[in-house]
Order: C-alpha cells, then sequence, then structure tokens
C-alpha cells in the first residue's frame, strides 16, 4: 500500500509541477521529503522486493539483510526503481532551479526539462508497479481504499 501511496503523491506533485508558477513550490516541497528522499524511497520500495543478500560484502545492498539472489522479475523492478529515482532527483533540480529563475525576475518558461523528468519518472514507477501480480495490485488498492481484503 506504501508504494501506491507513493505513486499517487508522484502523480499528484507532477501535476503541480505542470502548473507552473506556486504548483512548482508545492512538487519541490513533496519530492524533497519523504518518500521521495533516496533512502526512503529505496526503503519504500524494497518492502515489496525480494530480499536479497550477498555474501560478499563488495556486493551486499546496503538497505537490505539477508535474503535470496535476484530473479529477472526482481532485477528490472531495481532498474525501473532507480530510474524512477533518478528522475525523480533530476526533477527536483529542475524544480530548484525554475523557482530560482522565477524568483530572481528572469525568465522560467523553458519547462522542457521538468517536463522530460516528469514523464520518464511517471513511466518508471509505472513499469515498476506493472510488476506486481494482478491480485496482489487489487489488494492493495482495496487497502488504500478503505476496503477489507
Amino acid at each position: 500500500a506504501a508504494v501506491l501511496r507513493a505513486d499517487d503523491a508522484l502523480r499528484r506533485a507532477l501535476a503541480d509541477a505542470a502548473e507552473g508558477g506556486r504548483g512548482w513550490d508545492r512538487a519541490l516541497q513533496t519530492l524533497s521529503q519523504p518518500p521521495f528522499t533516496k533512502v526512503a524511497f529505496k526503503r519504500t520500495l524494497n518492502a515489496y522486493s525480494d530480499n536479497i543478500y550477498y555474501v560478499d560484502r563488495d556486493r551486499a545492498n546496503a538497505y537490505l539483510g539477508g535474503g535470496a539472489a535476484p530473479t529477472n522479475t526482481q532485477t528490472i523492478a531495481y532498474l525501473h526503481r532507480n530510474d524512477c529515482l533518478t528522475n525523480i532527483e533530476a526533477l527536483v533540480s529542475e524544480l530548484e532551479f525554475l523557482i530560482g529563475e522565477r524568483d530572481g525576475q528572469r525568465d522560467a518558461t523553458d519547462t522542457a526539462d521538468l517536463k522530460q523528468f516528469s514523464a520518464a519518472a511517471a513511466a518508471a514507477l509505472g513499469k515498476y508497479l506493472s510488476l506486481v501480480p494482478p491480485p496482489e495490485m487489487a489488494a492493495a488498492r482495496a487497502l488504500i481504499a478503505g476496503k477489507s481484503s
């Protein structure tokens, strides 16, 4: 359910970002705090992942302890998670830049990068969520909606 709440919050933040003006401020505020900070985002999505663990410290995942080798699906999920996080971080930087331009009375109308990072973050999280088995997704959506599963 936490991943779906993060997805909803991301979609609201992206809508705010697309709005421009003070929407940028709201989007930046949302994306600058958990669950969108790096460690919080990874923990949120890792809670729905295989518990991967490598014995040798050079390959150990700092966010997980104990577990099994990753499946192909799990590897793809991590790639989507990391792609989403990378684009959220780029979006935060772009929002900070645009807000600085706006507040400095400079032209802050070039939003091509903002749109690109927003679309890429949404697409990556969508791909991540598409890997969730449909019965589990339905149960999570029911939980969020306040229904018993």
